[in-house]
């Protein structure tokens, strides 16, 4: 390495723009600079010499002047119409399918049922008909509401009398008590048609059952007429009576 001359030198130690270092990269950041814009050059001037060399020679646009007075009718702006077509013409009949007129004398059979006859086919049935006895066929439609089924009703039913249930001996030894939910259906005279347990000790249900079936009601009442309804009664045993 090249050294420099501290005869410039005021002081030692030396610093500042004067140091050896400093001076040195100084020298090659001038010369890196000019290296890499000389590179740049060449690279543009290759670029440009290759490109006009490889540059294909474009062909002179050849321009023919025609007059006015040599031009044709211009063609109409609107649009084309299509033929129109004779339908008739262009449609062709069937040669077969085609229903051929019948005399009146040869139509001699009735396709179409008179009054009479429909009304001997719609005619009411009896048991005979079917197999049965000959009795006319009943259907009940006054039949009972299940448990849980909707009724309407105006007026609910009212107990009014009910026999007390008789506690049995062994379960009362037992120590077992509590309420029994009974279901009842009150019929349309007030008394007892069902009775279910629902609810409460297993060993008291059939006690409970008993007692509700004695149970007389004020019926439920649909406007003025009585309807069966389903209503719960509680049966209480208690052993402190």
């Amino acid at each position: 390495m090249r050294a420099f001359s501290l005869a410039n030198a005021g002081h030692l130690p030396v610093t500042g723009d004067l140091h050896p270092l400093k001076r040195e990269f100084t020298r090659w950041l001038s010369t890196a600079n000019a290296v890499a814009l000389l590179t740049v050059i060449l690279l543009f001037g290759s670029w440009y010499v290759y490109s006009k060399a490889n540059r294909e020679e474009e062909a002179p646009a050849n321009a023919t002047i025609v007059k006015y007075t040599e031009l044709g009718v211009p063609p109409s702006i609107k649009e084309p119409s299509a033929p129109q077509v004779n339908v008739a013409e262009a449609i062709v009949p069937p040669s077969i399918g085609v229903p051929e007129p019948v005399p009146d004398a040869e139509a001699t059979e009735s396709t179409i049922a008179t009054q009479s006859e429909m009304s001997e086919a719609l005619a009411p049935f009896t048991a005979d008909d079917i197999g049965g006895s000959g009795d006319s066929i009943v259907v009940d439609v006054d039949r009972s509401p299940g448990m849980g089924e909707f009724v309407a009703f105006d007026e609910l039913p009212v107990l009014l009398s009910i026999q007390p249930p008789t506690y049995p001996e062994l379960v009362r030894q037992a120590g077992i008590d509590g309420t029994v939910l009974v279901q009842v259906l009150v019929g349309k005279d007030g008394k007892v048609k069902q009775s279910i347990a629902v609810e409460g000790p297993e060993p008291l249900r059939a006690e409970a059952v008993r007692a509700a079936r004695t149970a007389l009601f004020k019926p439920a009442l649909q406007g003025t007429s009585p309807v069966e309804v389903w209503v719960q009664v509680p049966i209480v045993f208690s052993l402190n009576r």
